[in-house]
């Protein structure tokens, strides 16, 4: 997926209005101009190939490993390799290698932490990659089952950390926790970066990733800067509520996840996706589940005001509450220490929405956002429960709601089936989108044209 950093001058660009609707059709207030200014920003992952210098092997197959950085004389581009076997722990600390040597924890052959209590435990890492795919023929090589606690427990300073290939299955309380709450004080040494979740899948967990982070008395608590997860399968847990809770995140980059089948026996109203700061939430499919897809509860790490954006997702069949929610509190803004964020909500195929019908489920629930503006447009919708709207103003703040279709049925809008979610080369959605920040590309990858289709497919 490549984004263009082509800025369009967005409040100047020109507006689709409708002059008539069809059945079942509710146009949208059009204002003529966003209110949001937006920054361009590239949300693409990357990714680099290492060359390894040496080859570590470690393991017995059994029992404890510890891999402890200040024994093992780690050099640059190392490449630890842990043999196979059932482990009942997996210790992996005071790794912290220089910017520009990365090392590397890789298994040999399938590595398994089985049991109640055992866990792979991470402590001090800087510039580690540990990545399950060190055996060919093993699409994940680590995995995490049967544990009534957790998977993955961080602990001290984890930067530039990515954990990929790998899975969890009945690990009941939290794949992975990391609960750093350090006080910011404007230095890097208070803060953690660059935190990578990628290529993981969850079968009948709880939740996938609880993070620290939090903002009291005029203080900012666990700030965590540039996580990004993507490829996430996250399959059938009936009562997880939360999947992912990050309490003070700046520059989030959630992409291209798969959540399906969850919270059939949850009825609390949740966000799936629970974050607070600012970021993209982009490119994710979920469906068969009740509660907002992401509830983004937005501010600012310092004075200048940063954006949410939510685009390209398809979010259907929903028992619960909207697609999306964006919110912020009046005691998360400290002057001089943090300010509000604005809201950009575009590009979203969202449907079934609310099908209990004892709740509004609209695109997005709007409620204040304490100084900050939300824009919301070229959604796609159909089959809202209640009667709900693209936008469901909650408190004070009235979004920029503008260029939205929605239908009784995705026939109606021209969606082909509620598999693909592509549209028919008739649909009234083809085309008939405005200018959007940046150019981007559709759920699929494709790159929207100037002048986009609405929904999340081009």
């Amino acid at each position: 997926m490549k984004i263009s950093t082509l800025l369009l001058v967005f409040a100047s660009a020109s507006l689709f209005v409708f002059s008539s609707c069809k059945k079942g059709e509710l146009e949208d207030a059009t204002t003529g101009k966003a209110s949001v200014t937006t920054t361009v920003k590239d949300t693409t992952a990357t990714t680099t190939s290492t060359v390894y210098k040496r080859t570590v092997n470690l393991g017995t197959g059994s029992g404890v490993l510890t891999i402890d950085g200040t024994t093992l004389a780690v050099q640059c581009n190392d490449l630890i390799k842990i043999k196979g076997g059932t482990y009942t722990g997996i210790n992996i600390k005071n790794i912290l290698s220089a910017d520009g040597c990365p090392i590397t924890i890789k298994n040999d052959g399938l590595v398994e932490v089985v049991g109640d209590h055992n866990e792979m435990s991470l402590t001090d890492l800087k510039n580690v990659t540990i990545s399950g795919d060190g055996t060919a023929s093993i699409a994940k090589g680590f995995v995490f089952r049967d544990n009534n606690y957790r998977g993955i427990e961080g602990w001290g300073a984890l930067n530039n950390l990515t954990i990929q290939n790998i899975s969890f299955k009945n690990v009941l309380d939290m794949c992975i926790s990391y609960q750093y709450n350090n006080l910011y004080d404007g230095t890097a040494a208070n803060y953690v970066q660059n935190l990578k979740f990628l290529n993981i899948s969850c079968n009948a967990t709880g939740q996938f990733l609880g993070t620290g982070g939090y903002i009291d008395n005029g203080n900012v608590y666990g700030l965590f800067k540039n996580v990004e997860i993507a490829n996430l399968d996250y399959q059938n847990s009936p009562t997880v509520g939360i999947l992912c809770y990050m309490g003070n995140a700046e520059n989030f980059n959630i992409h291209n996840n798969r959540i399906n089948n969850i919270n059939t026996l949850n009825n609390n109203h949740n966000g799936i996706f629970m974050i607070s700061g600012n970021g993209s939430f982009h490119h994710n499919y979920v469906s068969n589940h009740q509660g907002n897809a992401i509830r983004a509860w937005g501010h600012s790490v310092g004075t200048t005001p940063k954006n949410i954006y939510i685009y390209d997702n398809i979010v259907v069949n929903s028992r619960k509450y909207s697609g999306f929610e964006v919110q912020a509190f009046a005691n998360r803004m400290i002057a001089g220490k943090t300010t509000y964020t604005n809201a950009v909500v575009f590009n979203n195929t969202c449907g079934n929405l609310n099908l209990s019908a004892d709740w509004i489920g609209a695109v997005v629930d709007v409620y204040s956002l304490q100084g900050g503006k939300v824009d919301v447009y070229n959604n796609l919708a159909y089959n809202f429960k209640a009667n709900a709207n693209i936008s469901n103003e909650q408190q004070d703040l009235v979004p920029n709601t503008f260029n939205n279709l929605k239908y009784d049925t995705y026939a109606q809008a021209g969606i082909v089936n509620e598999t693909t979610f592509k549209l028919t080369s008739t649909s009234p959605a083809k085309g008939a989108g405005v200018a959007t920040p940046f150019i981007i590309t559709d759920y699929y990858g494709s790159l929207r044209a100037a002048k986009p289709s609405i929904g999340a497919v081009e």
